[in-house]
């Protein structure tokens, strides 16, 4: 049998652990400039985002953005624009990635209905899709190049 793991570090793919919880959502833990967080994988959200509270946290300057971001449960809510930040997930480190600054209480709400911690942001698929990103659900791996 192909050891899948083996065969994607060889051609440059860093493995992450990540959780999947009861509410079938996807936890991994990372680090945005340098800052321990906890984020869900979100293939269906075009942006990776933090939560605007968290902003002093993560150390996220941030400027007017000009779209209104919509979302599962909300629409037209207040969006900011960070650039030039780091991040990390597992070995895996990017710099210069751009963040959006939205407000995710609804998310946070709808996860403590699931007795779920609450999340400081969301990678996006602006960020799995440029770095190739594969999810291996069987072995709860996200793949990074």
């Amino acid at each position: 049998m192909i050891d899948i793991t083996a065969v994607l570090a060889q051609q440059g793919y860093f493995s992450i652990p990540f959780r999947i919880r009861k509410s079938n959502h996807l936890y991994i833990h990372g680090k945005v400039n340098r800052v321990k967080g906890l984020f869900l994988i979100d293939t269906g959200a075009s942006n990776t985002c933090i939560d605007s509270n968290e902003q002093e946290l993560f150390n996220l300057l941030s400027k007017e953005h000009k779209a209104k971001a919509s979302g599962a449960g909300s629409n037209n809510m207040h969006a900011e624009l960070s650039v030039n930040n780091h991040i990390q997930l597992g070995k895996w480190k990017k710099s210069n990635i751009e963040i959006i600054l939205l407000d995710l209480t609804h998310v946070n709400t709808a996860l403590s209905e699931y007795g779920l911690p609450k999340v400081h942001g969301i990678i996006g698929s602006d960020l799995l899709k440029s770095q190739h990103a594969i999810i291996n659900y069987p072995l709860q791996l996200l793949f990074i190049k």
